[in-house]
Order: C-alpha cells, then structure tokens, then sequence
C-alpha cells in the first residue's frame, strides 16, 4: 500500500491498489462509480492503474468506464489539524456517479436524494453526481490522535489546496537536501519516494536494539531537509562509537558505515559539536578504506540507506580529504548522455553539485563545492590526471580509456 500524510502529523493514511483508504489501519473508505453500462468495484476490476503522483505522497487510481477513465487522487493536507483530501475526476465522455461506503465525509454538495440503487452497499453509503470532466472532492478531518473529527464546511474544503499544490509542496520541501538527474532514471525517483517515507514516519528512537546505521543516516536525512541536528547529538555520538567499535573489529568498513560516519560529523557539525566531529574525523581517518557496494538491495530501497546508497555511487569522500567524483567510474550506459547532480554530501562540511556534458567520446565535468575553501576535488575512476583545490570551474577530463563498465 502507499502512504499519505503530511510531514509531522500524529496520523497516517495509506490507500490500497485499488484506491480504499486506511488511516491508522481505523478508519475506511471505500469507492465504487456507477457508470452508463453497471456500478464498477474497483476492488474487483482488472482495469484499476496505481502511480505516485512525482513519487510524492499523492496516490492516483483510474478505473477504465465508458468513455475514458474514473480518476481517484488521495493526498494528505494540513489545514485546520489535518485531512486527507479525495478527489473523484471524470476523465471520461460521460457522466457517472461515485459512492462512498460511509457518510460521516465532508463534501462539496449535498449527496444524492436517491441514495445508492443497483448495488448492496454498507448503510450510511452515499452517492455523487460527477459531471464529464468535472471534479467531485471529500475529505476525512482528523485529530491529533489520529481520529476523525467535525466535518469541514462547504467553504472550508472546498479552500483545501489541490492535489497539483500539494505536489509543489513536497517537491519544494525535498529540493532542500539532494537531487539528481542522471541516467538511472530510478534513482531520482526512488530518492523522492524514500524522502518523502521519512518525513511521513516518525523519527527512530535510538536504544540497544536500534539499527545503528540506520538510526543516524535516518536522522541526516531530516537534518538536511530542515529538521534540528542539536537536540540529538548525544544519541548520534553514542551510535556512531558503536559503528566504528564494529568497523574495528571487523577490520573492515562497509559501504554503509561508512556513508554513517560521514553523516555522523556532518550532524555534529552542524549541531556546533566542533570537537566531537574533528575526533570523528581523526578516527575515521585511520579506518580501512571502505568496501564499496555497486548492488542495490530491496532492502537498501525502503530503507534510510537508500539515498546513502545513492549519493555513495555519485561522490566519495576519500581518506586523504579528497571529494571523489564518480568514483565507481561512468557507466557504458552513460556514455554520450548528459546528467547532473546537486547538494550531494561531499564531506561533513561541504556539499556539491556537478554536471557531466559530452563533447564527443569526451566528458566535460562542471562542478561547484559549497564550503571552507582548500577541499582537493579529484575524478579518479574518470581521470586520474584531474585534481584541483578551486571551489568551482570546468574541465574536459579523458575519454573512453578509464571509463567504467557497469
């Protein structure tokens, strides 16, 4: 099932495949449209489509009718202490009519005086004309607690921002931390989804049966999109000790302990634990070069990892202080194909963004480092040549020579 909500809320929705919604496994909603030929299930129909509207939490449904599509946008709003907003669209050349197996809904209009014929329904069902491409909204108010409460007035939900408002939303609130545009068109989206999980869910509570690794990469990720790194720095240090007390016993350092001791300064430093993070850095300085994972895992995909993954194949942050573009090299599948990067993080201190454009069999690397000055910023796997201390600037590294085979 996928989520809805809004950022910080007590409560939580998810819509089913077929567009039922559930907020706190309680309260249910489900849909049904009575088109020209016969009512249409969508539990039941072999024609229901599912997407994440820009892999925010926006869930689309469409049902195939007569004529085109019944249409079922599900989004979460934080008007008035929250509501989880559905709009019924008639993409279709015909009206229809949609029903909800409940009436303690707020709506638009007044349901149907007829009530619901042609199909059994629970009692207290309640029907909607919907015009051809019109638009029919209700909405479920919640609590605090994470029950429904009164019904919005006419004017009140009818004010609820859209679902193309509440997409700019989260996709502004994501652009503070990273983004990427790269051939692996997966990654920008998975980098959405993933995010926007986070942000739904409650912040993890770090005990002796935490996830270490996952614990602090999860806690960066709020950071870098506005969260406060200050009021956790004791819980970070005390996890990132375990983390390097098991690297040093292994003698070993994963991929993603690695991505977690990065992370680690990075929140110290900005909660002004300037101390803690210079003898983070000192420690990590001494660790065995980490073991770099190419292979992403269903796992490391609804997981924080999944974005440390991610940034881990774009940008490295090396033992001798440099910042290590591309470091696994660029892929064949890349090849001749622009993309960029932005606000990866690069060291506890600094983050960068880059683009890669091709002037023949040749890559031209753009890049800009945002942070104190002095960092060497290399291309190894690329060029082995290239290395420069500038803070941003441009450069036509080798060709096909030292390029990297996926």
């Amino acid at each position: 099932m996928l989520a809805v909500g809004v950022r910080g809320a007590a409560w939580r929705g998810e819509v089913t495949p077929w567009g039922d919604v559930l907020v706190d496994d309680e309260v249910r909603l489900r849909w049904f449209i009575a088109a020209d030929d016969r009512w249409y299930e969508p539990a039941r129909e072999t024609t229901v489509r599912q997407r994440q509207i820009s892999g925010v939490p926006i869930v689309e449904t469409r049902v195939k009718v007569p004529g085109g599509d019944a249409v079922q946008r599900v989004y979460g709003v934080a008007n008035s202490g929250g509501a989880i907003v559905v709009e019924i669209y008639n993409d279709s050349s015909l009206p229809f009519a949609v029903a909800f197996d409940r009436s303690d809904i707020s709506s638009m209009r007044a349901p149907s005086p007829t009530g619901v014929q042609g199909i059994d329904l629970p009692s207290g069902s309640v029907v909607f004309p919907v015009g051809h491409h019109a638009t029919m909204r209700v909405a479920i108010r919640m609590s605090a607690n994470g029950q429904t409460r009164s019904q919005f007035s006419t004017n009140e939900l009818e004010a609820l921002p859209s679902f193309e408002q509440v997409e700019r939303g989260w996709l502004g609130a994501l652009q503070i931390s990273s983004r990427v545009d790269v051939p692996e068109v997966s990654w920008a989206t998975l980098l959405t989804q993933n995010r926007c999980q986070i942000l739904l869910s409650e912040p993890q509570i770090f005990n002796s049966q935490t996830d270490d690794v996952e614990f602090v990469l999860d806690i960066a990720e709020r950071v870098r999109m506005g969260d406060k790194a200050m009021q956790l720095s004791s819980d970070i240090a005390v996890a990132t000790e375990k983390i390097i007390k098991r690297c040093v016993e292994n003698k070993i350092v994963q991929w993603d302990e690695d991505r977690a001791i990065l992370s680690a300064s990075m929140l110290l430093h900005r909660a002004g634990e300037r101390r803690g993070r210079d003898d983070l850095a000192r420690i990590w300085s001494r660790l065995t070069e980490t073991n770099r994972s190419r292979e992403m895992t269903a796992f490391i995909k609804s997981s924080s990892r999944c974005a440390a993954w991610i940034e881990s194949q774009l940008v490295a942050y090396r033992r001798d202080g440099s910042v290590d573009l591309c470091p696994r090299g660029i892929d064949q599948s890349w090849l001749g194909v622009n993309f960029e990067c932005h606000k990866l993080l690069a060291t506890p201190e600094h983050t960068i963004s880059f683009a890669v454009r091709w002037h023949g069999d040749r890559p031209a690397l753009l890049w800009d480092l945002d942070g104190p000055a002095g960092v060497r910023v290399v291309a190894s796997a690329v060029d082995s040549s290239f290395s420069t201390t500038d803070a941003r600037g441009e450069t036509l590294l080798s060709g096909f020579a030292n390029l990297g085979a996926k």
